[in-house]
């Protein structure tokens, strides 16, 4: 099977999966518990449920050298702690939706350092799959809505917090690719997500809401896997078989995703707008469906054929 087709297979699912957060995040934030704390929830379900997985049946999997430590850590708090924080600070000062729309100018960022980190061509098709991406998504977040008829503030201050986590995002799948040329899937998604669990843990003990609310333990553990962990580790892997750009670019399907679940299955209206954004989102995903070849996405063995910049010594690889 073409490798680039099981790699958009991955992130289509990947995507759908995180496109569950939110019916999580409404079940659960009606009994009182809060962004962060679901976040730290996350973080630390996916750290020990991988980790205790690899423990019992894999427990070589968890050796690294300890040159590999600062890049891990690095990856934890840039490529996900900080995403967290800045995205979370700029729902203090505008919209979801504009939020969100801010949030996915990821694919913009993973392009452009594609471009740089591992020479990933910006032909006329990624160009174009991207333009319909950061339309899609303000069109389908009502964020283009809401910021022409001046319902939401969007301060410089918002912008610059918006735009951060757009990068911070996007460093996720940039670290992602690099690890990959040095790490299995395993790892590269359980020590960023056990070092931003022990960052969030200083500021949202994860334990907290299982002792207040322990009506809300089976969901709370549905969070951390459905979520979480399980397309953590899809889109990993699936970097392995695309370019990221075209990875970060896929995954932007997400709102579509909660877009559609919200009008399923919690009655949310749907809009005009909102509809052109899910039909531009995925005439991108078709776009770059068509423009990938086998040679964009990786060798025969299985490795990425773009070549990342070292990171870490030779000695550190796995």
């Amino acid at each position: 099977m073409d490798r680039s087709l099981i790699g958009g297979a991955m992130v289509l699912g990947a995507a759908t999966l995180w496109g569950t957060i939110g019916i999580f995040a409404r079940a659960l934030g009606t009994l009182g518990l809060t962004p962060l704390e679901l976040t730290s929830v996350r973080a630390a379900g996916t750290a020990l449920g991988l980790g205790g997985w690899l423990l019992l049946r894999h427990p070589r999997r968890l050796g690294i050298h300890a040159g590999a430590i600062p890049y891990f850590l690095a990856y934890g708090i840039f490529g996900l702690a900080l995403f967290f924080y800045l995205y979370f600070a700029t729902l203090e000062r505008t919209s979801i939706a504009v939020a969100v729309a801010l949030l996915y100018t990821a694919p913009a960022f993973v392009v452009i350092a594609a471009r740089i980190l591992y020479r990933e061509p910006i032909d006329r098709n990624r160009a174009t799959a991207l333009a319909l991406v950061l339309a899609g998504v303000f069109l389908v977040t009502g964020a283009l809505r809401l910021l022409a008829t001046g319902q939401a503030p969007l301060s410089t201050a918002a912008i610059l917090l918006g735009l951060g986590s757009g990068l911070s995002y996007g460093l996720y799948t940039i670290f992602g690719k690099s690890a990959l040329g040095r790490f299995d899937p395993y790892q590269t998604v359980f020590y960023p997500f056990g070092f931003a669990a022990i960052v969030l843990a200083l500021v949202a003990p994860p334990w907290r809401p299982f002792i207040e609310h322990p009506q809300a333990t089976t969901s709370l553990i549905l969070l951390a896997v459905v979520p979480t962990l399980l397309p953590y580790l899809l889109y990993i892997a699936a970097l392995r078989h695309l370019p990221s750009g075209t990875a970060s670019m896929l995954a932007s399907i997400e709102p579509v995703v909660a877009t559609l679940l919200g009008f399923i299955l919690l009655g949310e209206t749907m809009t005009i707008d909102q509809v052109a954004g899910m039909a531009a989102i995925v005439l991108a995903a078709l776009i770059l469906a068509r423009g990938t070849r086998p040679r964009d996405a990786g060798n025969g063995d299985g490795t990425a054929a773009e070549q990342p910049i070292a990171t870490l010594p030779a000695s550190d690889q796995q």
